[in-house]
């Protein structure tokens, strides 16, 4: 089974599948400038698990929101994909210091309780203190235990299983995100 882009779906149509709300949501906090890589990160995680992702480029109200400027747009788009989501994953390059939106998707969704996590992509990339103190993934291996853990909370153990055998696969030829991550713990 695959998981969804949630950003995908009308707000009314997520109200209606109140199912989709009991299986794990991560919302990919990035900056634009690293689009394709949080899409090719947003795919990896959606193809090898029954895990929903929020991908906000695909939100069209809210790309509605950032075409006219409308802050109060972009925020109340923001904090409702916070509100589908259970999970934060903050995916960190050397562009992301310079965002003014990552900061607030982090403090809005940790105040709302949700659980912060944070991908370091390649290269050598300070992490800011308020980011230390989430569990850090470090690359490739640790995003995939990442997300068995995040499975099992959520899902049957033959699930898991399958979820274990599809990420294992791709430690032995070229993975998916070697572009954007280090493999490693």
């Amino acid at each position: 089974m695959a998981g969804i882009n949630r950003a995908q779906y009308e707000n009314r149509q997520l109200a209606k599948a109140k199912a989709l709300l009991r299986k794990p949501c991560i919302f990919l906090s990035h900056i634009s400038v690293d689009k394709k890589a949080a899409t090719a990160i947003g795919d990896y995680i959606t193809r090898h698990g029954d895990i929903d992702i929020y991908l906000d480029i695909n939100d069209q109200k809210l790309q509605e929101a950032i075409r006219r400027g409308d802050p109060t747009g972009i925020t109340q788009f923001i904090e409702q994909g916070l509100a589908y989501s259970t999970h934060i994953m903050c995916l960190v390059s050397a562009d992301t210091v310079s965002s003014w939106w990552v900061p607030y998707e982090l403090g809005f969704g940790k105040s709302s309780g949700k659980y912060l996590s944070t991908l370091k992509f390649k290269g050598d990339v300070d992490l800011p203190a308020y980011l230390q103190i989430s569990e850090v993934l470090w690359g490739t291996k640790s995003l995939n235990q990442y997300l068995k853990d995040v499975g099992r909370g959520f899902q049957k153990a033959t699930e898991i299983e399958h979820l274990t055998e599809s990420l294992i696969t791709h430690t032995t030829q070229r993975h998916p995100l070697d572009e954007y991550l280090d493999w490693k713990v």
